[in-house]
């Protein structure tokens, strides 16, 4: 009779590991073997779903084989600190299961520097995506001080390629990617070396991760400068062989500051894959920060050490490049839109259900300004990006529509403008759009207190979107000059009819003045709708999609494995068929404004 037979088991740095064996031979006691009665054991690579179910199933109550064959597997610890927390893994689990690591997929972290003589970073490390455009010099390696400032870019790094198998610190989202660093924030940062850190390679890096951007403070009004700007073109433009550059950007940690990320000009920019983050509890941490730009949402150490204090949104953007990494070994053909398309219709609404803000626009996607369309599932998004399966998006449409004839309107506390803006989105035009992706207000207002400014953006089909919200430390009367409010909001919908944009000031300070110059309404999208989208998305219970968890809460009252085995209880959401891989949920924060 077969039996699964568990021979040992440790848990080390948040992972347990059993070493299970299937035998066939008869049952013996724990107090040793019987000489002349053992029969070897029938050798097995047993499936993750067939271990998880006789676990549960016999509550670990095996009887105890000897056996001279085993199989080691590894449970992943579930990091949550009850199980009436809702999942929120990124699933990435059954994408390794695949065999799919990021292989052939190169990318640079831009920030302080990277640590990469670091035995978890070594082996992945990529020397022609690297550069110290501090020193100007080849080597990203950081400065040390005594407080470790220069951290951020190695920790960053390492979510996204640690190697697996070492028994390190952890292991990457793409543990087999190759992994630059690109040192420019420590010291002055000129809109030179942004231009150059952002353009570095574009033929052989593929994703660009940043965790840095304008001070969160609530009162910062900035972007890209001109080179910098230049520097994101050229990469959508040339990048990867003419496929555009992948740019993955944090969308800030000043939530704090009452700070609003449609005021920061990188994550508010078409080419950037702009990230938030959710907390442990399924909502919106007190850090981070609501724009209608954010796409997505996601939940290594200097001196060779490890950490388990990495946290914020800066440790979200690193997340999401290694899920690319994952999409883009699956499919090296796709384009920086391909992706973004991949990354709207595959993130999931349903483990963030429970905060407020969520809307289905006219094209039946589920959208929120603090998580963009939801998790993202790196399980569906690399699924999705199989060639067997994607179908490249269409050419990309722009349409502008502006009134020559405008005039400047004021606007004084307690008022409103409105403005009216019927248009056919260039239909019977080359540059027609017919499914929208981006939507650009690019505006100029002049007003004595910018920070008491709420701008809304509503498409003919019915979607509202907070393009500026109300952020109380900005009293600068700089205003705005050509300013592009971008939302993600109205994607998929058929932009032809009448859009309605309105400004008001409900701060009650009656002092306030200004008014609004100039104003126009940017389409960007296809002029057909693209493949995948000609039949409506379909959302269901993100638990459902996760078949490998199903009924692991069980698992919180696991009796005693046996009399000689150490008893152990977990909340375990997969099973990982990789031997001796260390899996740890590595966390972090924003550069330059840490919660």
């Amino acid at each position: 009779m077969q039996c699964l037979c568990i021979m040992h088991k440790e848990q080390k740095s948040g992972v347990l590991f059993l070493v299970l064996a299937v035998s066939s031979s008869e049952s013996y006691s724990s107090q040793g073997r019987q000489a002349g009665r053992h029969r070897p054991c029938s050798l097995a690579i047993l499936p993750a779903d067939f271990l998880l179910k006789h676990i549960i199933e016999s509550q670990f109550n095996f009887t105890l084989q000897m056996c001279d064959f085993v199989v080691v597997v590894v449970l992943q610890q579930d990091t949550r600190t009850s199980s009436s927390l809702p999942k929120l893994d990124l699933h990435v689990i059954p994408v390794w299961q695949k065999g799919i690591t990021g292989k052939g997929v190169v990318i640079t972290v831009l920030d302080d520097g990277l640590e990469w003589n670091h035995t978890d970073i070594y082996s992945n490390y990529d020397a022609a995506a690297s550069y110290d455009f501090n020193d100007n010099d080849p080597d990203p390696f950081p400065r040390y001080d005594s407080t470790n400032e220069n951290k951020h870019g190695t920790r960053c790094a390492g979510e996204i390629a640690m190697q697996a198998d070492n028994n390190k610190c952890g292991v990457g989202v793409a543990y087999n990617s190759k992994v630059g660093g690109i040192r420019m924030l420590d010291g002055i940062v000129t809109d030179a070396i942004e231009a150059s850190s952002i353009g570095f390679n574009p033929d052989h890096v593929d994703i660009y991760s940043a965790s840095w951007g304008p001070n969160d403070d609530g009162k910062t009004v900035e972007g890209p400068g001109r080179l910098a700007q230049k520097a994101f073109e050229y990469g959508i433009q040339k990048g990867r062989g003419g496929k555009g550059s992948i740019f993955v950007w944090a969308s800030g940690n000043g939530g704090r500051q009452g700070d609003n990320c449609d005021c920061d000009g990188y994550t508010d920019s078409i080419y950037t894959i702009s990230i938030s983050s959710a907390s442990q509890q399924g909502l919106s941490p007190w850090y981070a920060e609501k724009c209608s730009s954010t796409l997505a949402t996601t939940s290594a150490d200097l001196h060779n050490e490890c950490t388990q204090t990495h946290t914020g949104t800066s440790a979200s953007a690193p997340l999401a490049a290694g899920i690319f990494a994952l999409a883009l070994e699956q499919n090296p053909d796709l384009t920086w839109r391909d992706l973004q398309h991949i990354v709207v219709w595959t993130s999931e609404f349903d483990p963030l259900a429970n905060n407020p803000g969520w809307k289905r626009n006219g094209a039946g996607l589920m959208v929120n300004s603090r998580f963009g369309f939801g998790l993202l599932n790196a399980k569906a998004l690399v699924d999705l990006a199989d060639p067997a399966i994607w179908k490249h998006v269409p050419e990309k449409k722009q349409c502008i529509v502006r009134d020559d004839s405008f005039q400047p309107r004021e606007l004084k506390a307690a008022g409103e403008i409105t403005i009216e803006i019927p248009t056919k989105a260039c239909a019977g035009q080359e540059n027609a759009v017919r499914s929208l992706e981006h939507v650009q207000v690019e505006a100029s207002i002049e007003y004595t207190r910018r920070g008491d400014l709420h701008i809304t953006l509503t498409s003919p089909a019915g979607t509202s979107t907070v393009l500026l919200a109300e952020r109380e430390r900005d009293t600068s009367s700089n205003g705005f000059r050509n300013w592009d409010f971008m939302s993600v909001h109205t994607w998929g919908e058929d932009p032809a009819g009448t859009w309605t944009l309105k400004i008001t000031d409900t701060s009650g300070r009656m002092e306030n003045e200004g008014r609004i110059l100039s104003w126009k309404l940017i389409l960007h999208g296809t002029s057909e709708k693209p493949e995948h989208m000609k039949k409506p998305r379909v959302y269901i219970p993100y638990n459902a999609v996760q078949n490998d968890r199903r009924g692991v809460e069980h698992m919180d009252d696991m009796m005693e494995v046996s009399t000689n085995l150490t008893p152990f209880e977990t909340t375990g959401e997969s099973l990982l068929s990789t031997s001796g891989l260390d899996v740890r949920r590595k966390t972090g924060m924003r550069k330059t404004t840490e919660p």
